[in-house]
């Protein structure tokens, strides 16, 4: 299924119901006062948390959302129902921008869970507000606030605790399928994953939400390959495990690793305050040998830098993998 993250669409918020002229006509009272009330305020439409969601598929195939309109009012001072709220659920991390000037509106997060895109207009004025010493029997009204359309971009930027980082074909998948709840597809190809995965690794004492991000080329920061759309999605990550497949040569195992590293670099965002861990995988399908040559290059290279080497479909290296994670999140 693919993964929907970003979505325009229009909103319009539901027109104030206009205000009514009318006077008071009863048996015995042949000439009474204005009566005519207030219209109806026009319903808002919202922004809303759904904590349910992870994706923007509900919008899929929507491109305009409308609220009611308010009723007009009527005689004997009787206000117009107020139009009812159109609610949008958007799932945990959206973005709303305006979508002409790119303007941010809001962010719709598990704390700011409800976010007002357009306000509904107000109800016109009866002529009863009109009345006066000077004025007994005004047959003056307003009409109601026209509504406010507007063009409205939504952006989902995941937020997950750990993001997985690597070239296409690095083991991505497979580990986050073994340590957590996800079902990602595998393949030994390139590209398997074309949208973001995300599993939930638990003990009893946390729960870590792990973000398996789709393979990142050279020129991902210019928009190659899948580029901008999921380098995204690595920012809003508060630590990042890199994927390096071990059973490359070593010297472009350095260069797969450089080559991510400078996409983030590259990128429009800061990526200088996720912390960041390797992990070496495919461990199951190299000799002792290598494996020891592969971890003392990249010590030299980055002497600060964890190194973890592990196996997924052998399942090596991951319950010292997972409780390290655990310890740091």
């Amino acid at each position: 299924m693919a993964f929907f993250d970003e979505a325009r669409i229009t909103v319009i918020s539901g027109k104030g119901g206009n205000g009514c002229s009318s006077f008071r006509r009863e048996k015995y009272i042949p000439k009474g006062g204005p009566d005519g009330g207030d219209g109806g305020k026009g319903g808002d439409v919202i922004a809303i948390h759904d904590k349910n969601l992870n994706s923007l598929i509900n919008l899929k195939g929507k491109k305009i959302f409308s609220a009611q309109a308010g009723k007009a009012g009527s005689g004997k001072n009787m206000k117009g129902e107020s139009g009812e709220d159109l609610m949008i659920s958007l799932p945990n991390g959206t973005l709303v921008y305006a979508d002409k000037t790119g303007e941010l509106i809001g962010e719709i997060t598990d704390i700011n869970e409800k976010i007002v895109i357009a306000k509904g207009g107000k109800g016109g004025l009866g002529n009863a507000r009109f009345k006066s010493s000077t004025n007994q029997s005004p047959r003056k009204f307003t009409e109601g606030e026209e509504s406010d359309k507007r063009d409205i971009m939504l952006e989902l930027r995941l937020i997950a605790d750990v993001g997985l980082l690597g070239l296409p074909n690095a083991g991505k998948s497979t580990l986050i399928n073994y340590i957590t709840n996800s079902k990602s597809k595998i393949g030994s190809y390139a590209f398997t994953t074309l949208g973001p995965e995300l599993g939930v690794m638990e003990n009893d004492e946390k729960k870590i939400t792990i973000a398996d991000l789709p393979g990142i080329i050279s020129g991902a920061s210019e928009g190659q390959g899948l580029g901008i759309k999921f380098l995204k999605h690595a920012y809003r990550t508060r630590f990042l495990l890199h994927l390096v497949d071990g059973t490359e040569a070593i010297d472009k195992a350095l260069i797969s690793f450089d080559t991510i590293e400078k996409e983030l670099d590259e990128f429009h965002l800061d990526f200088s305050n996720q912390k960041r861990w390797l992990c070496i995988t495919k461990t199951d399908l190299i000799e002792e040998e290598k494996l020891s040559d592969i971890l003392k290059a990249f010590q030299v290279k980055f002497p600060d830098l964890p190194i973890y080497p592990i196996s997924s479909l052998k399942g090596e290296g991951l319950e010292n993998l997972k409780e390290e994670l655990f310890k740091q999140i």
